[in-house]
């Protein structure tokens, strides 16, 4: 949903490099990483490299770590073979992932966390959402796809969801903490808050905007189809779709 974004508020502390500092850093990542990139290099693209670097402000030796942790998860979970057809709404960690997997490769040439993860807790019970399930996406999304979000909105939570919180926040990283806001249907505050971050006509009226427009899962099912032949997952044996 990053189109929904206004220009990005001034704000980030953040280390930032000259796209003459970035490429050597990433040249340099390049070779800490040894062989690597020959195994995976789809994977580690300059786009990759420069996310793990900006989300480690431009350590090359965390970059590199960071990286190397990547790859011994992605040859066991195998993030780069989930396609649309093969996802269930059972399998939230795998939706996730999947999702994760198509942002980052719609992202390859960001210079900065553009992805708002965003989601409707009305009527959230932890039945909905396990803690270990919880605990388990924040790893993902932190470990493993660092430096893409960069704006988390949880809107309309429960009274209830505040306990559960209380636990959550601890296994979150400062960086991502601080781009998680939570807003309410009808709250002033949080009204303002949407309207800063985005383009309030295009918004989902279930996150607080003006678009009334339901979604066409047809349509969309077809979009994400495409996008699994791009990227080549859900190949056979033989190396057919």
């Amino acid at each position: 949903m990053s189109f929904l974004l206004k220009t990005r508020s001034e704000g980030n502390q953040q280390k930032q490099a000259s796209p003459q500092e970035q490429q050597r850093k990433i040249e340099e990542v390049r070779e800490l990483l040894g062989d690597l990139p020959t195994e995976t290099p789809s994977f580690l693209s300059d786009g990759t490299i420069r996310r793990f670097l900006r989300a480690k402000n431009w350590s090359m030796e965390q970059a590199t770590k960071a990286l190397k942790e990547a790859v011994k998860w992605r040859r066991q979970f195998k993030p780069d073979k989930i396609c649309w057809s093969l996802t269930s709404t059972k399998e939230h960690i795998k939706q996730l992932v999947y999702n994760l997997e198509i942002l980052a490769l719609s992202s390859e040439d960001a210079q900065e966390e553009n992805v708002v993860l965003m989601c409707d807790l009305s009527g959230w019970t932890l039945s909905t959402t396990p803690l270990w399930e919880t605990r388990e996406s924040l790893h993902i999304i932190q470990n493993y796809y660092p430096g893409l979000v960069g704006a988390a909105i949880l809107s309309n939570p429960p009274k209830i969801f505040e306990s559960f919180w209380k636990i959550v926040k601890y296994f979150i990283e400062p960086t991502l903490y601080d781009k998680v806001k939570f807003v309410y249907r009808k709250n002033s505050d949080s009204q303002r808050i949407l309207a800063d971050m985005f383009d309030l006509d295009k918004l989902e009226f279930a996150f607080g905007g003006r678009n009334t427009a339901s979604l066409d899962i047809t349509m969309y099912s077809e979009r994400m189809r495409r996008r699994d032949q791009i990227r080549g997952a859900c190949k056979d044996a033989s190396g057919t779709m």
